[in-house]
């Protein structure tokens, strides 16, 4: 049984054995942070570039708010920041909308690259853009980010599986 992160809910463990999952990603963004040397995994279902409020009540809805929040609960956890890795599932252009919304899909990848580069979080793998829904899951087993859509194959967005790596460091 796996997860399931709705709109705007982040999860974050240390050892994760159990699979996470965003279903029906779209314009949103889905996140995984991945710190393999202490077995920190940070997941988060974004749906907005910008939040109204510097701290509202739901962190991960937002793409400002989503990347230092996730940050933050993952240190807590033991999780160095420059060890961290991103993969990034979604900011596709599912309606063509014209006026002061414009394509939130692409206004959400843009966010969120931008709060991970000024962090200095290395993205290993996106399957993003497009005109067409994806479910981004974590493989815990494996300690891989696995994107699916359909009619089409699954894709592995993580070239080498994210688990721990560190002596008795547990499996992720």
């Amino acid at each position: 049984m796996s997860l399931a992160i709705g709109l705007g809910k982040y999860a974050v463990g240390k050892d994760v054995r159990q699979d996470w999952v965003i279903y029906g990603l779209g314009s949103c963004i889905g996140l995984i942070l991945c710190e393999r040397w202490e077995g920190v995994l940070g997941m988060a279902h974004i749906v907005l570039p910008a939040s109204p409020e510097p701290d509202p009540p739901e962190p991960a809805r937002y793409a400002d708010t989503a990347v230092p929040f996730l940050l933050q609960e993952m240190e807590r956890l033991g999780a160095i920041p420059n060890r961290i890795v991103a993969f990034l599932a979604g900011g596709a252009r599912m309606l063509e909308i014209n006026g002061a919304v414009g394509d939130i899909g692409r206004r959400n990848l843009e966010a969120v690259r931008e709060e991970l580069a000024m962090r200095r979080i290395r993205v290993g793998g996106e399957s993003v853009g497009g005109t067409f829904g994806r479910t981004l899951r974590w493989n815990a087993a494996e300690g891989l980010a696995i994107v699916s859509r359909f009619g089409a194959a699954d894709e592995v967005l993580t070239p080498v599986p994210c688990r721990p790596v560190r002596p008795g460091g547990g499996q992720a």
